[in-house]
């Protein structure tokens, strides 16, 4: 079965349930070890390093807790090492920005999000979007303004949502979806997708970084 595997602090039970649940009713299998002191019986390494490679993507779940619990936080970073070659998702609760400044060298993907029923379905359609048993269906994430679909996107089966401060782009090209917006780092020069608009950090330098809402004309 497809699976993500997911580096997080067990202490962030409410942060879990909220990514769990996004996974219900997937094809997609979420793959948790938790250990934060000492680590279990069989649980090596090797068996990670494992995992990751055997997954189709990794979800980085960082958190006030593994800033501050130094073993936690080793592991994580060591796990995005790992993942070199997956893609890898850092993906930060809203409430926390400004007190968190754990670095990931590398990454594909930024999200700051909220705890929302919106923000379900939108982790639920990148979740999705990881299985390779079926081609992931047209997700339309909408404001109360409506949702802009210009006739050539319509044709392609594009859908671009703006929702509760999501950068919500969903692309089809040839059946793969595409998310979130480029952007370059002012500060270290690093590329990478960001997910949401507003104020966020740059997980590879902390530097402050603002994504500004495209200015919406009438179709």
């Amino acid at each position: 079965m497809t699976h993500i595997f997911i580096s997080h602090s067990k202490k962030d039970k409410d942060i879990i349930d909220f990514f769990l649940e996004s996974f219900a009713g997937t094809n997609v299998k979420p793959h948790l070890e938790e250990f934060e002191k000492d680590v279990p019986s069989g649980i090596t390494a090797e068996k990670i390093r494992n995992d990751i490679q055997a997954s189709n993507a990794v979800f980085i779940l960082l958190s006030e807790n593994v800033e501050k619990l130094k073993h936690t936080r080793d592991w994580v970073v060591w796990e995005c090492g790992v993942a070199m070659n997956k893609e890898i998702w850092v993906l930060e609760p809203s409430f926390s920005l400004g007190m968190i400044d754990v670095i990931v060298p590398h990454f594909n993907h930024y999200a700051l999000y909220e705890m929302t029923e919106e923000w379900r379905k939108y982790i639920r359609a990148i979740i999705e979007s990881h299985d390779d048993s079926h081609i992931l269906p047209t997700l339309a994430l909408t404001t109360a303004g409506g949702a802009l679909i210009n006739e050539e996107d319509r044709g392609r089966g594009a859908a671009i949502g703006l929702t509760l401060g999501l950068a919500g782009l969903l692309l089809y090209n040839t059946g793969k979806p595409s998310y979130g917006i480029d952007v370059r780092c002012w500060k270290c020069s690093s590329n990478y997708r960001v997910h949401q608009y507003g104020n966020f950090r740059c997980a590879v330098c902390n530097a402050d970084s603002t994504l500004g809402r495209p200015q919406v004309v009438n179709a």
